[in-house]
C-alpha cells in the first residue's frame, strides 16, 4: 500500500475510511500477486507462499544450490538464518526499493512494528522513565545490544552493535515516510482474522476483488 498509494490512504485504509475493497487497496493486492502467484518467482511454486511457515522460509538462502537469492521480512528474521550465520558475509540486506515512477510522489516509505511503552499506573517515577526513554541516552543502550532499531533522529548511530544494525537504522532514518503495521492498527478480527485468511485464499488463488469484500464484510459495525 505504502509503495502504490499515498500514506494519506494508507490510513484511512488502517481506519476503513477507505473501504478494503476500494480499487486503490484491490490494485495493491494485485501487485503484491504478481510475484506471489507466479510459480518461477517462489521458492516451491505460489503453493509454498501459505505452505511455509516463516521461521523456515529463509533457507532456501542457504541451501546448495540456493532456492532463492531474496527473501522479504522484518529486520529480526537473521534470528532464523543458519547458527553461524554473518550478515555482511553470508548474507546482506538492502531497503526494498520504491516504484522508480512513483518516487516523486511517494518517496521512500518503511513499514515496521516497535515496542511500545506506557504507563498503567500513574506516578512520579513511572512519568520520569517514560520522559528518560524519549532521550538518546535510553535508546543508545538499548542500540549497543543485539535487535533494536530506532527512530530518533537525535541518537550517535555509532552506538550501534555492529554494521548491519547501524545500517538497518539508517534505512529507517532516511525514510520520507514511516507507517505501523496496518493489520497491527486494524480490529483484531480483521488484522489477525479475516485479513489474514483472505491472503492466504488469495494466493491459493481467489480474485483480490473476492478477498476485499469478504475482508470488508467483516469489518466490525461502529
Amino acid at each position: 500500500m505504502l509503495r502504490t498509494t499515498s500514506a494519506e490512504n494508507y490510513d484511512k485504509w488502517v481506519s476503513n475510511e477507505m473501504k478494503f475493497n476500494d480499487p486503490v487497496v484491490i490494485n495493491a493486492i494485485d501487485e503484491f500477486g504478481w510475484f506471489a502467484r507466479n510459480d518461477k518467482f517462489v521458492a516451491g511454486g505460489a503453493g509454498a507462499v501459505a505452505s511455509t511457515d516463516f521461521r523456515d522460509s529463509p533457507k532456501g538462502l542457504f541451501s546448495s544450490p540456493p532456492q532463492c537469492y531474496m527473501h522479504h521480512q522484518a529486520s529480526f528474521i537473521p534470528s532464523f538464518f543458519p547458527e553461524g550465520t554473518k550478515l555482511g558475509v553470508d548474507a546482506d540486506f538492502f531497503y526494498m526499493p520504491a516504484y522508480k515512477s512513483k518516487e516523486a510522489e511517494l518517496g521512500k516509505p518503511v513499514l515496521g512494528a516497535g515496542t511500545l511503552a506506557m504507563i498503567t499506573k500513574d506516578s512520579p517515577a513511572a512519568r520520569a522513565f517514560i520522559d528518560f526513554l524519549k532521550t538518546p541516552i535510553a535508546h543508545e543502550v538499548w542500540m549497543a545490544q543485539s535487535g533494536f532499531l530506532t527512530p530518533l533522529k537525535s541518537v550517535n548511530p555509532d552506538a550501534y552493535a555492529n554494521d548491519a544494525l547501524k545500517k538497518q537504522g539508517n534505512i529507517l532514518l532516511n525514510s520520507t515516510t514511516f507507517r505501523f503495521d496496518g493489520s497491527d492498527l486494524m480490529p483484531g478480527a480483521v488484522g489477525a482474522g479475516t485479513f489474514w485468511t483472505g491472503m492466504v485464499d488469495y494466493v491459493g488463488g481467489k480474485s483480490a476483488k473476492d478477498v476485499a469484500d469478504a475482508v470488508q464484510a467483516s469489518w466490525p459495525a461502529k
